[in-house]
């Protein structure tokens, strides 16, 4: 590989050299504003199925509280009249 006064070798170690520094440069590349974004929305999207039952688990919490206040509405209610017939109002 070499023509006689070690070129070759010279040339091979540019092309690592080189190689090297493309390496590097692709790894320590800056970042543009949007590239924190795509990553937050990618890390969203993969979560995405937790989200949905930790959503739907939240509803159905929802929809238990606003029964058992309903119930104790009409329990309340109930007991005003009540109290009201044995006051005589």
């Amino acid at each position: 590989m070499t023509n006689g006064n070690g070129n070759g070798v010279a040339i091979w170690i540019g092309v690592g050299v080189a190689g090297i520094s493309v390496a590097l440069a692709l790894t320590y590349r800056k970042r543009d504003r949007w590239s924190g974004a795509r990553n937050i929305s990618r890390r969203v999207a993969e979560g995405t199925g937790g989200l949905a039952a930790t959503t739907r688990d939240l509803a159905e919490r929802i929809g238990i509280i606003y029964e058992e206040s309903r119930k104790v509405a009409d329990d309340f209610s109930e007991l005003w009249s009540h109290g009201r017939k044995l006051l005589g109002m």
